[in-house]
């Protein structure tokens, strides 16, 4: 409050407050001009610490800092201990910095802990990354370039399984048995999901269309009458509107079949360059349902216990636009 008087340039000595310092409501005018001064030179008013006297001056500085910011860069997935050690080796007169010196470090640079993916070695395949490059920089049937969000329809299949369901340990009274009914294998139990999304959204209303299946992969037939589902539903809620499908090149994905009627329906696709899943907007929306599983598992006994939470997360979710502006659209 002190500070935002003092940006707003208001009188901190004014009747009113001197009353309210009187009254021992207010902070006094000492106060007020110390945190003021700590704000201007420190950015804060954070009240400090006891250290006794002891101030941490060693810090990544220099050519170690480079040297971070380099293998930051080349190794983003490196373990701190494993930079700490790079660190070192590259400058030995300098002792080993702790983890926590090279967390502040980081901190510096604007780093963060994130979920870590692996992009294949044949995706860097010079027929590959032209094919990349085709898919974002031509227009239709090559590419996707001037194609808007509420014209495209992204689709894939993911699956996902009870892979914690059946814990090692709770608690119960001394006398009784820690038991429940439940899968007794790791993984026992799965569902599969076909979902496609768009950014095609009505007021209050996501655009994403998919089904769950506990039983069986998906294969071609499955694949097929998904897709048919799917363009019904385009024809009863969207009429007269015609999409682009992208989706990566799995061989369902480009049978015949699937491509006739797509076309046949009024629609067209475009496939994706192989093992560049980034590009894919679904592919953040399967990240997003891993994520919220694994924080909520309450009420997941069974597979239709997942297939229910599977249903309210995707109910939840209030856009789906924002995930191919991520991607690049």
């Amino acid at each position: 409050m002190v500070i935002s008087m003092w940006q707003n340039e208001d009188d901190l000595e004014e009747p009113r407050l001197v009353q309210l310092r009187h009254q021992k409501k207010f902070p006094s005018l000492a106060t007020c001009h110390r945190w003021i001064h700590q704000y201007a030179t420190e950015g804060n008013v954070l009240p400090k610490r006891d250290s006794g006297n002891r101030f941490a001056t060693r810090e990544v500085h220099g050519q170690d800092i480079v040297n971070l910011a380099l293998y930051r860069m080349c190794r983003p997935k490196a373990y701190v201990d494993e930079v700490r050690a790079y660190v070192h080796n590259r400058n030995i007169a300098n002792p080993p910095y702790s983890r926590s010196q090279i967390y502040r470090a980081e901190q510096r640079f604007g780093l963060y802990r994130k979920a870590a993916s692996t992009t294949s070695d044949l995706a860097y395949s010079a027929a590959n990354l032209h094919k990349r490059e085709q898919y974002w920089s031509h227009a239709f049937p090559d590419g996707v370039d001037g194609v808007s969000t509420r014209d495209v329809i992204d689709l894939d299949e993911s699956g996902y399984k009870l892979d914690t369901q059946n814990r090692s340990f709770g608690k119960v009274t001394r006398d009784k048995r820690c038991d429940a009914r439940g899968k007794y294998k790791k993984g026992d139990g799965g569902v599969s999901l076909l979902m496609a999304i768009s950014g095609d959204e009505r007021p209050g209303q996501a655009f994403s269309f998919h089904r769950t299946f506990t039983e069986g992969g998906t294969d071609l037939w499955r694949f097929y009458n998904f897709m048919l589902e799917l363009c019904d539903w385009l024809t009863e809620h969207r009429p007269g509107h015609s999409y682009l499908s992208t989706m990566d090149n799995l061989i369902i994905h480009t049978h015949p079949v699937i491509l006739n009627l797509i076309y046949f329906r009024g629609h067209c696709v475009v496939f994706r360059a192989p093992y560049w899943s980034c590009d894919g907007a679904i592919e953040y929306v399967s990240n997003t349902l891993q994520t919220r599983l694994q924080i909520d598992q309450i009420g997941v006994e069974n597979e239709y216990g997942l297939v229910n939470k599977i249903n309210n997360i995707i109910g939840s979710i209030p856009s789906f636009k924002r995930y191919f502006i991520h991607v690049g659209f």
